[in-house]
């Protein structure tokens, strides 16, 4: 049989920039609270648990090296591609992810009411997501998986012939302005003719802190990396009553976005601890992300930072368990098309980048597809001169949006 090709890219999005005033309010935090609380608190819990461990995987692959990953662009992106497996393709997807408890209807649903909240951030907080299917003119796909997609996702499809440069062209114009030119391109390579799917979701957020950072008080000081070599970098410095808890082996800080329902988690290992052993535990505690801290007063000392990241996920996702969706002889889609295909390409791009009025960040996710505690202090000084985890969070849902870890700002 002739091996046809199947190429999903998926682009997801987030941004928050330091720059702009506050979105008029369009929801408050009690309704948007009743919103979360719809939402299946599995899946929060198993986005969280399968991002957690992705990062754990990439941060061991990579020593030494910034690592960010996006849990729900990632799980959303292959949720849709979920949909389209049988079988025990389907089941290695959905166990590695942890959603075996959830039927795809479920799931699909649940992914709805997500965006559902997401598409209300609340005062202080604009954000959008977008997903757009980029079929093969002609390809025979099925009708049952494009109606679910367009249904749960609300994905736009476009039917085009995919090889045609003018097709790579329109696409990255989808992108550039799903993500506000924040991301130019999804591809820049030419469309293979063996390509018959591309997938594209792109999540926008644009936010600043709930209480910036004075730029008057940004100053350079040292920031020691893991490899002992020490860089001289900007850090802001504010004090006041923050979320905070501290033990022998961390202390950790959130930071809110908007009104609150939204927040980034800075963990700043001790630095006696082994950063290797703390850092493995604490990515094995899923509850830990999303566990509200008492309120302590403090100073704290944060870089600014710009991280990036561009990873390959098939081996890290094999080593979870997920290889039968990669394997050209075994995989089985045949919910989304009659031929023979198998996932040949999963690209992770990711950017982080905070400031004094807030953070901008983004991640994309492509995949190809080819056919055939202690109580904490009454007062605190946190400085984060060295490296550090960090989570972007939906505070109301419990989501992680983005994990990290910096090594070098």
């Amino acid at each position: 049989m002739l091996r046809k090709t199947i190429f999903i890219a998926m682009s997801a999005i987030l941004l928050l920039t330091a720059c702009g005033q506050p979105e008029e309010k369009t929801i408050t935090m009690p309704e948007r609270a009743r919103l979360a609380e719809k939402i299946d608190p599995r899946m929060a819990k198993a986005t969280n648990k399968f991002g957690l461990e992705l990062t754990e995987k990439m941060i061991n692959e990579t020593k030494g090296e910034n690592v960010i990953v996006s849990p729900v662009s990632i799980v959303q992106a292959l949720s849709m591609t979920l949909n389209g497996a049988a079988g025990q393709t389907r089941e290695q997807i959905a166990k590695t992810l942890h959603l075996e408890g959830l039927s795809v209807e479920m799931l699909n649903e649940e992914q709805q009411k997500l965006r559902e909240l997401l598409l209300q951030p609340g005062p202080g907080i604009k954000l959008s997501m977008a997903n757009s299917l980029w079929l093969q003119k002609g390809w025979p796909f099925q009708k049952d998986y494009l109606d679910r997609v367009k249904a749960a996702y609300d994905a736009q499809l476009n039917e085009r012939k995919l090889d045609d440069p003018a097709v790579l062209k329109e696409m990255n114009k989808w992108v550039n302005k799903q993500t506000n030119g924040l991301i130019p391109t999804i591809l820049d390579e030419p469309i293979s003719e063996m390509t018959k799917l591309m997938l594209l979701n792109a999540l926008y957020f644009d936010g600043t802190w709930k209480r910036p950072f004075e730029p008057d008080a940004t100053i350079e000081d040292e920031f020691t990396k893991s490899d002992g070599k020490i860089q001289r970098i900007p850090f802001m410095n504010q004090g006041g009553s923050y979320e905070y808890d501290e033990t022998d082996a961390y202390q950790s800080i959130r930071l809110p976005y908007g009104d609150g329902q939204m927040g980034m988690l800075i963990v700043l290992p001790s630095q006696h601890m082994d950063q290797k052993e703390l850092t493995a535990k604490l990515l094995s505690d899923t509850e830990f992300w999303t566990k509200p801290f008492n309120s302590a007063n403090g100073r704290l000392a944060l870089p600014k930072f710009r991280v990036e990241g561009k990873r390959e996920l098939i081996d890290t996702l094999s080593a979870m368990g997920m290889r039968l969706p990669f394997d050209p002889n075994q995989a089985d889609f045949s919910e989304l098309a009659d031929n023979k295909l198998y996932i040949s390409r999963i690209l992770h791009k990711t950017v982080v980048d905070v400031s004094e009025q807030g953070t901008e960040a983004a991640a994309v996710t492509l995949i190809g597809m080819d056919a055939g505690s202690a109580p904490p202090s009454s007062s605190f000084e946190m400085k984060v001169n060295r490296p550090f985890l960090f989570a972007i969070q939906d505070l109301q849902s419990g989501m992680l949006l983005f994990v990290g870890l910096v090594e070098t700002p």
